[in-house]
């Protein structure tokens, strides 16, 4: 009888070999995409609830923060879907796709200077926009496609295991 784990552990979730199932897939995934809305709303209102000497304080290290648990959180929600693309038996290779909603986001949030006087701000964040809808519409699909019920060449079924 095989033994079911429904959230994988860390070293699950920052390596990008194995397979993992729909349902170890759907949990973890959305789990990260939920820690990432939470991070990103916090720092968004934070400034609000902070008086101005402690939101000009903590302003830099915040951000600072906030980008390395999002690369961190990128990382593994790459790791997760290399995995999952195992398990359906297709490379790695198209996990990049995650990486279309990120990288216009980070050129936003370090630019925005730059992108503001460019007067390329709507345009970035359309791209943006774009590439979070990919990522949304590909986590959507691994959560649902069934994967390879034997061994492929990426290892044995993570349902025998």
């Amino acid at each position: 009888m095989a033994k079911h784990h429904i959230l994988v552990g860390a070293n699950a979730m920052f390596s990008p070999r194995g397979r993992i199932n729909r349902l170890q897939f759907v949990l973890n995934f959305w789990a990260c995409q939920v820690l990432i809305f939470v991070i990103w709303f916090g720092i968004a209102i934070l400034p609000d609830a902070l008086s101005d000497e402690w939101a000009a304080r903590l302003d830099q290290p915040l951000n600072w923060l906030t980008m390395v648990l999002t690369v961190l959180l990128y990382f593994a929600l790459f790791c997760l879907c290399a995995t999952r693309l195992h398990d359906v038996g297709l490379s790695a290779w198209l996990g990049l796709i995650l990486f279309a909603g990120f990288i216009p986001g980070l050129i936003s949030s370090i630019g925005s200077d730059a992108i503001e006087a460019a007067g390329l701000t709507d345009m970035v964040n359309f791209i943006a926009f774009l590439g979070n809808l990919a990522v949304l519409i590909l986590g959507i699909a691994l959560s649902v496609w069934p994967g390879q019920p034997d061994e492929n060449i990426y290892g044995p079924s993570p349902d025998h295991t």
